[in-house]
């Protein structure tokens, strides 16, 4: 920190048209390798410019950034190479010039307290901008608290701005905690959409011209709430929330009894708590997979609150073909180590024409480039007609395999249908059996002491592994709340089980309980702790749990006790499903919605899908021998052995 303030305070004392570096270039160079990117990407420094936050394309190529701080800066690429030739600060006078856009060949930069117009500056840098300054607006509120503003031109080539409130949470006066927009020449303002807290990144959607815009929630309620937003404002005058939502369906203790607005819009993804999701671009470019057309690329600038840090990555937002979002999945992540140890902040995203992505960093003060040339080998999926296949099952949902080489499959049958679900044996030999009939949705399995036990739609039944005996081991009466829809289950080294509830679609009713050996049942987690629909459990250390969460795809885990604690590790599971682990640590996710399993070489790490194809992939387990995975895929009525070596 001392040397990077020493440096800064060299930079200032300079106004040369090339600029010193922000970090030391070298270093951050070094640390690229930390970097998880998928297969076939590359990631290199573009350019170094101190402080880099909103970046804006001119017409003939040159980047032009803005930065928390006084100045704006033109980059240039003259030999187009993918690598800056000179970085020139074009502006050094203003009041947080933080927003960039490029209207018609004019800059336009978006100040703490007002918007300013610079004619024509691709036609010479070492023009004298100051001079030729137009303000087109001057009465944006002039408050430091959420005083970067963001500026983007719509499809309608209107300028939109971003107006965080100036606070934490309190009531916004006039313009404040919103999004406005104006004519190019600074006329027609008007407010777009209100009840945005502190929203750093906007773009218009392909196909739809719909505004899309990030925002960040209320702080200091917590390690995992509210949770972060993506929102979706396909026309003007929609409320979005704040102050009366804290971030998605949270609510400030101050703020519960106070009446939102009628009609409220919900955002439509949502993210990690404190992740402070920043700029964003849709992907349209033609140089990465056609599976990037349309996705949404956002940068998590990462926390600044929280015990353990979480964003520092870059995140994709799919899209269905209906132009909903479909997931949210990780991108690029490796800014922020196992450890906790943070050495970069993704600021902002641009595409360039040739389809590849810019990134700006404002800790390291560097611009990243990711490319495309597929040149290393992603990992080979896995189709179902390579595997090992059993076919003829209703519904199969959960998968055992007992160290005798005894596998149990759980039958949902015909879905909602009381009694028709059962528990199959599968002997080594390849034979199967009725072990036990008259279940109603049987799904998650676990054994502990030659006993399986079967989460039962409302209830947890116990199966004596060889003769069959069914015992309730928990009637629904015994839950200190209706159970909704208990999915998974999960046994401790004591005896304690865990079973799951994903609660209805809208992860009404979901939360995760505890069952001591003696029958005992108390919810561990409710519904309103950051998971949307708990699903597939996984032990992970005395009282920790690994979570998979069905209603967005993403892993958490849960530190269980008096006051449990959920944290983030990963996403981009569609429907996340099963979890287990294998005898050299390798994590494996199924996800149900998309027929995809993903491994992973700790919780936190990049996924690589290893199989897809399938129609749902349900509830993995291990083989007996620790040498495959067991794969249910349910709709197909199918059972699945993958080698794993």
């Amino acid at each position: 920190m001392k040397h990077q303030f020493i440096k800064s305070l060299i930079g200032t004392l300079f106004t040369a048209v090339a600029v010193n570096a922000w970090a030391d270039i070298q270093d951050v160079r070094a640390n690229l390798s930390k970097l998880h990117v998928p297969d076939g990407f590359h990631v290199d420094i573009y350019a170094e410019v101190p402080g880099a936050r909103q970046m804006a394309l001119g017409t003939n190529g040159n980047i032009y950034v803005g930065t928390r701080g006084s100045k704006v800066y033109a980059v240039v690429d003259k030999n187009k190479d993918h690598k800056a030739d000179q970085v020139v600060a074009i502006l050094d006078d203003l009041n947080v010039g933080n927003g960039v856009a490029m209207v018609d060949g004019h800059l336009y930069v978006a100040e703490q307290n007002r918007i300013t117009r610079y004619a024509a500056p691709d036609f010479d840098l070492t023009l004298p901008f100051k001079a030729m300054r137009e303000v087109i607006y001057d009465k944006l509120p002039n408050k430091a608290h959420h005083g970067w503003r963001y500026l983007t031109v719509g499809p309608d080539n209107k300028l939109y701005v971003s107006l965080g409130a100036p606070c934490n949470i309190c009531d916004p006066v006039g313009i404040e905690a919103s999004i406005i927009r104006m004519n190019p020449d600074g006329s027609q303002v008007e407010t777009f959409a209100k009840g945005v807290r502190n929203s750093e990144g906007m773009d218009f959607q392909p196909g739809t011209n719909t505004l899309f815009f990030t925002d960040n929630g209320v702080d200091l309620l917590g390690a995992d709430i509210p949770h972060d937003e993506l929102n979706a404002a396909p026309k003007a005058g929609l409320h979005f929330g704040f102050p009366y939502f804290a971030g998605g369906d949270a609510r400030d203790p101050n703020w519960k009894n106070k009446t939102p607005p009628t009609g409220v819009t919900k955002p439509v993804a949502e993210f990690q708590a404190h992740s402070a999701n920043l700029g964003f671009k849709f992907y349209t470019g033609k140089q990465f997979p056609a599976e990037y057309q349309g996705n949404a690329v956002i940068a998590q600038h990462g926390s600044w609150n929280r015990k353990e840090p979480v964003g520092y990555q870059l995140v994709r937002v799919t899209f269905d073909e209906q132009k909903q979002v479909k997931e949210t999945k990780v991108f690029i992540d490796g800014w922020l180590s196992a450890e906790g140890e943070m050495w970069g902040r993704p600021t902002d995203v641009l595409q360039l024409p040739d389809g590849s992505l810019l990134v700006s960093d404002d800790f390291n003060g560097v611009i990243y480039r990711i490319s495309y040339d597929g040149k290393t080998q992603a990992a080979t999926p896995v189709a179902a007609a390579d595997n090992t296949t059993l076919t003829g099952f209703q519904m199969p949902e959960s998968v055992f395999a007992a160290p005798s080489g005894i596998t149990y499959i759980s039958e949902i049958g015909e879905f909602g249908k009381l009694g028709d679900g059962k528990i199959t044996q599968i002997s080594p030999d390849g034979s199967r059996k009725a072990l036990a009939e008259g279940l109603n949705d049987p799904k998650g399995l676990d054994m502990f002491d030659n006993q399986l036990y079967v989460a039962d739609m409302d209830r947890v039944v116990r199966v004596d592994a060889q003769s069959g005996q069914q015992t309730v081991f928990a009637a629904t009466s015994a839950f200190p709340r209706k159970p909704v829809f208990l999915n998974d289950v999960e046994i401790d080294g004591l005896g304690n089980v865990y079973v799951s509830d994903s609660g209805d679609d809208n992860g009404k009713g979901a939360g995760i309980f505890k069952i001591t050996p003696a029958g005992k049942v108390t919810e561990v987690l409710k519904g309103n702790a950051g998971i949307k629909r708990p699903n597939g459990l996984l032990m992970d250390g005395p009282d920790s749990l690994l979570v998979a969460d069905f209603g967005t795809g993403k892993l958490f885990r849960v530190q269980l006790g008096t006051k449990p604690s959920v944290s983030l590790l990963n996403q981009g599971f569609g429907g996340a499903d099963g979890l287990i682990r294998d005898a050299n640590g390798m994590l494996y996710i199924s996800d149900w919605a998309q027929g995809n399993v993903w491994q992973l070489v700790e919780p936190k790490a990049t996924p690589q899908r290893i199989i897809q194809g399938y129609q749902s992939a349900a509830d993995i387990s291990l083989s007996a021998d620790g040498q495959s995975l067991l794969i249910p895929d349910m709709k197909a009525g199918t059972l699945h052995r993958l080698p794993l070596h």
